[in-house]
Formats: structure tokens, sequence, C-alpha cells
């Protein structure tokens, strides 16, 4: 979905659906909840492949001791300038699996 697909439809609702909370459900990991905000990222975001997904900058992956080879192997899972949705930003995914 494109943004301006997303306020097109927005545009459309009425000021009563408008005031209704914006929710998430994620099927792969069994949980749901408020969306919280929106977050626009000024650099790619990379995966490393740890669990749960944590995303990071090129710069915290150089903090982090990885070498620009080896940050060119990654996948950028959120390109620069790209807005996207955290499904949990109190780590909830986490205590699923340290329970």
């Amino acid at each position: 979905m494109k943004l301006k697909d997303l306020k097109n439809w927005l545009d459309s609702l009425s000021d009563e659906e408008l005031e209704k909370e914006l929710l998430y459900n994620s099927m792969d990991y069994g949980i749901s909840g408020k969306i919280t905000e929106i977050n626009r990222n000024d650099d790619n975001l990379y995966y490393v492949g740890d669990e749960p997904v944590v995303l990071h900058t090129r710069n915290e992956l150089r903090q982090l001791g990885f070498t620009e080879r080896q940050i060119s192997n990654f996948d950028i899972e959120i390109p620069q300038g790209c807005y996207y949705v955290e499904l949990s930003n109190e780590y909830s995914i986490l205590e699923r699996f340290v329970s």
C-alpha cells in the first residue's frame, strides 16, 4: 500500500470512524495491539539475522563491530526514507521467546 492510498482511504472515513484506535494483528507472532506511532527512517535499516528482529542502521552496525563487507551482505529491511510501523515497541515479542 502506498501512502497516497492510505490517505485516500482515511479521507473517505467519517469523523466518528477516525476517532477509533488503529490496531495491528500479527498472525506470525500471535500478537495484536494498538499502533502507537509511525516512524520514518533517515537511514537504511538492516536485518542481521537475530531473533527477535531488531533493525540497525549502518552506523549502529559499525559500532557493533561489523565490517563494511559484512554490512553489504545484510538485507536492507526498510530502505531510507520509508515510513514503517513497529509491531512491538516494548519488546513483547522478546518476552514471548524468553518465557
